[in-house]
């Protein structure tokens, strides 16, 4: 069975040694997660759900072992826990330019995994997560997460993150490039400029 497969009942059938290591690979996740002060405990308001959650476990090409919280953003309701959300696409032709520029001028290209991508962007909604299974505060076991920042499995965290992203990139002076031309602009740009 893939790793990314297992569950937290397939890692209590472990070795001791491997179950572990696991749940030092959560610990650090949560740690994680109080670092960027993306929840805070409390009590479930009446009329609110409590999202459920999961931990996904993948194990690293260099055997490092990585444990994430996840959001079982498929109970989320539209308009109650979400107003929108958004997946970033990259056209292959940017892609292609991108790398031919690079070859050309021998510029040199890195990979780059941003840890914890997700964790900063802020969140609009007022959201409540259950607390994770095997993690729950001793003597506060009947609270719940209030969500401040998105975490993985949100239905809007891809939005909330371009929306960091995008604001760091004006704050550095970058600006966008709308590239896709298309043939009503392209109409309109040659109405407004007659040869």
């Amino acid at each position: 069975m893939n790793v990314q497969d297992w569950t937290t009942k397939d890692i209590s059938k472990l070795s001791a040694k491997d179950q572990q290591a696991w749940c030092k690979a959560q610990f650090e996740e949560l740690e994680a997660l109080k670092k960027h002060n993306v929840y805070k405990l409390a009590d479930l308001p009446p009329g609110h759900k409590a999202i459920k959650n999961c931990w996904v476990f993948n194990l690293k090409s260099d055997g490092c072992k990585k444990a994430c919280l996840v959001a079982k953003g498929f109970s989320q309701v539209e308009g109650l826990d979400f107003d929108k959300i958004f997946s970033p696409v990259v056209q292959f032709e940017s892609v292609c330019t991108i790398l031919m520029l690079a070859e050309l001028e021998k510029w040199k290209i890195e990979g780059l995994d941003v840890k914890s991508a997700f964790l900063y962007g802020m969140l609009d909604e007022e959201l409540y997560m259950e607390q994770p299974q095997g993690f729950k505060v001793l003597g506060n076991e009947h609270k719940v997460l209030c969500l401040k920042k998105a975490i993985y499995g949100l239905k809007q965290a891809t939005c909330t993150w371009w929306h960091e992203l995008n604001q760091s990139l004006k704050a550095l002076s970058f600006s966008h490039l709308y590239a896709k031309f298309t043939k009503l602009k392209q109409f309109q740009w040659m109405k407004r400029n007659p040869r």
